[in-house]
C-alpha cells in the first residue's frame, strides 16, 4: 500500500542565508496546517547553511535536504528542482530569509481547495529589515502604483487570471514575494516551470504563465514577513541595467499576447522608464563594470526615448534628487523628512527606505 502524498510541498531554496535560517525553519515547523512535506534545498552555500538545514531536518518526518554540489546560478533553477521532487498538490516556495505567520498555509490552502480554477493564492506581506523589525505592509506599494484601484488589496479579491495580467500584472508584480504565495503544482508544471535564465523577474514571468492557465486569490491579512537586506537578489540585480531589459520584455510579452488597453500599456512603459532613471545613480559604475554597464544602459536609453521621450528630462532630475537625498542623509534629516512626507502624501512617499 502506497503512502498518501501530502497536500502541500514546502520548498526552501537557500543560498548563503545561514543568519536567517533558524527563524525561517521554525516558522515552517509551527504552521497550523501540517499535511506537508518539506524540501530543504541548498545551492552550494559557502556559509554554515547546509549544517543548519541538516541539523534541523534530523528526526523530522517528511523533512529532507537536497544540496547542490555546484551553485546553479539561478533561484529559479531551484524552483524547478523543487517542482521535480514535489509530491504535493500545492507548492509553497518559502524563501530562506523570510518568515511566515502560523496561519499562512491554512489560509492559502483554504483558498485553493475551495476553487479548482485558481492557479495561485497569496496573502498580504509585511516588509521587515535584517533584524526582523517591521517596516511597512506591502499595500503601501500597491497604493503607490495603482492609486484608487489599490482598494482591492484592502478587502481581498479573486480574479480571472488573464484579466489580472491585462489590468494589474502589466503595471507591477502583484505577488511581491514568493514566500507569501501558494501555487497549484499541476499548473506550474503545465506552464513549463520557471525560466532559469531570468535573473530577477523570473517570478513575475512565472506568475504570468500561471495566470494564463488559472485564476488568482488574495487574502488581505498579513501572514508573510518579507525580509529586505543587502544580500537579497534584488539588491544584487540592481547593480546593473540588465534587470530593466527583463522588465521591458515582460511588458512587451503582455502587449503581444494579452491586448491591454493602450493607455494602460503606455503607463506600464512609463513606469519602467522611471524605475530605470532612478536606478542609474545606484548602479555599480566601478571600472570593472563600467564599459559593459554603459552598453546595456545606452541600449535601454534608446528604447526608452522612443517609448517615453520625457525620459531625457528624468535623468538629470533624478541626479538632482539623488544629490539632495545624499545631503539630507549627511545632515541626519532623510528619515524624519520621509516620515513627514509619507503622512502628507502616502501615495507618493514610502514610510521608510527599503
Amino acid at each position: 500500500m502506497h503512502e498518501r502524498p501530502p497536500l502541500v510541498t514546502v520548498a526552501v531554496p537557500n543560498y548563503r542565508h545561514a543568519r536567517y535560517l533558524k527563524e525561517r525553519l521554525e516558522s515552517i515547523a509551527n504552521q497550523s496546517f501540517t499535511d506537508t512535506e518539506v524540501l530543504l534545498l541548498d545551492d552550494a552555500s559557502p556559509d554554515d547553511s547546509l549544517k543548519i538545514l541538516t541539523d534541523f531536518a534530523a528526526g523530522r518526518p517528511g523533512w529532507s535536504v537536497h544540496a547542490n554540489a555546484k551553485n546553479s546560478g539561478s533561484p529559479f533553477a531551484q524552483w524547478n528542482k523543487a517542482a521535480s521532487l514535489a509530491r504535493g498538490t500545492y507548492l509553497w516556495i518559502a524563501e530562506s530569509d523570510d518568515v511566515a505567520d502560523p496561519q499562512l498555509l491554512s489560509a492559502l490552502v483554504g483558498e485553493l481547495e475551495s476553487d479548482p480554477s485558481l492557479a495561485i493564492a497569496y496573502a498580504q506581506s509585511m516588509l521587515i529589515d535584517e533584524d526582523g523589525h517591521s517596516l511597512h505592509r506591502f499595500d503601501v506599494h500597491y497604493r503607490y502604483v495603482y492609486g484608487p484601484e489599490a482598494e482591492r488589496w484592502e478587502r481581498g479579491y479573486r480574479n480571472d487570471g488573464r484579466d489580472e495580467i491585462r489590468q494589474f500584472m502589466l503595471l507591477h508584480n502583484v505577488v511581491p514575494n514568493a514566500s507569501g504565495a501558494l501555487i497549484r503544482l499541476s499548473t506550474f508544471r503545465e506552464a513549463g516551470g520557471a525560466d532559469p535564465n531570468w535573473k530577477l523577474n523570473g517570478d513575475w514571468m512565472t506568475y504570468i504563465r500561471l495566470l494564463e492557465r488559472g485564476g488568482i486569490a488574495f487574502v488581505p491579512k498579513v501572514l508573510n514577513y518579507f525580509r529586505v537586506h543587502p544580500q537579497t537578489a534584488r539588491q544584487k540585480a540592481n547593480e546593473t541595467g540588465d534587470v530593466y531589459r527583463e522588465l521591458l520584455a515582460l511588458v512587451d510579452y503582455i502587449a503581444l499576447h494579452h491586448n491591454p488597453a493602450r493607455q494602460r500599456l503606455r503607463k506600464a512603459y512609463r513606469n519602467v522608464a522611471a524605475w530605470w532613471t532612478h536606478s542609474l545613480y545606484r548602479q555599480d559604475w566601478s571600472p570593472a563594470r563600467r564599459s559593459a554597464n554603459a552598453r546595456v544602459n545606452w541600449a535601454l536609453f534608446r528604447r526608452f526615448v522612443r517609448l517615453h521621450p520625457l525620459v531625457v528630462l528624468h535623468i538629470p532630475y533624478e541626479g538632482l534628487v539623488r544629490l539632495a537625498v545624499r545631503s539630507l542623509e549627511l545632515l541626519g534629516l532623510k528619515e524624519p523628512l520621509r516620515r513627514v512626507l509619507h503622512r502628507a502624501f502616502p501615495a507618493h512617499f514610502m514610510p521608510r527606505a527599503t
